[in-house]
C-alpha cells in the first residue's frame, strides 16, 4: 500500500511538473519580452544622432528585440530590422508586413497593408523599404515555427494523457 502511495505521489509530481514546464518552454520568445517588461526595462528604443529628425515606428514578430523605435528618418526597413537585433531563428524574411496609416485630404485616416520580400533584396524598391512615421512592421514566422508549436502542444498532451492512464491504473490496482 505504501509503495502505491509513493508511486502515485511520484507520478502526480511528474504530471504536474510537465504540465507546468511544457508551456513555459514553448513560449520562450514571449517570456523574454515579459521578463524585460516586469524588470522595468523599457521596450522602447532610441536610435538617432543628436540633431537628426526622428520618426517613431513599431516592429513586432520574429525579431530579437521587438518594440517601439524612435529612429532617424533616413532609417529604412532593413536597417530597422538590424537595430532590432536581426531576425530570430524562425523569421520569414520573405513575408514582412508593413501597416501604414495615412491622412487623407478630407481629414480621415486610412490604413494600407503591404508585404515586402526581404529575401530578394535586389528586387525590393526604395518605396517598399522607406519607413514613414507610425509604420507598424510585423516579421512573420516560417512553417517550421508552426510545426514546432504543434509538436510542443502534442507532446505535452501525450505526457499528460500517459500520466493520467498510469495514475488510473495505479489507483484501480491493475
Amino acid at each position: 500500500m505504501i509503495k502505491k502511495i509513493f508511486e502515485f505521489k511520484f507520478l502526480a509530481f511528474v504530471l504536474l511538473s510537465f504540465a507546468l514546464i511544457s508551456p513555459a518552454l514553448a513560449q520562450v520568445d514571449q517570456l523574454n519580452m515579459a521578463t524585460r517588461m516586469m524588470a522595468g526595462r523599457s521596450v522602447n528604443y532610441y536610435y538617432a544622432k543628436p540633431g537628426d529628425i526622428t520618426i517613431t515606428v513599431s516592429i513586432w514578430g520574429f525579431v530579437q528585440r521587438p518594440g517601439l523605435y524612435e529612429i532617424a528618418s533616413s532609417t529604412d526597413l532593413v536597417n530597422l530590422i538590424s537595430l532590432a537585433g536581426g531576425p530570430n531563428t524562425y523569421a520569414k524574411l520573405s513575408d514582412v508586413e508593413v501597416v501604414r496609416t495615412s491622412k487623407n485630404e478630407n481629414g480621415t485616416y486610412t490604413r494600407r497593408r503591404f508585404r515586402v520580400d526581404l529575401s530578394k533584396l535586389t528586387k525590393v524598391t526604395e518605396d517598399q523599404i522607406k519607413l514613414k512615421p507610425g509604420d507598424v512592421i510585423y516579421v512573420n514566422h516560417t512553417r517550421w515555427y508552426t510545426v514546432k508549436e504543434i509538436f510542443s502542444v502534442t507532446s505535452g498532451l501525450a505526457i499528460i494523457s500517459t500520466s493520467i492512464y498510469y495514475l488510473s491504473r495505479l489507483l484501480s490496482g491493475k
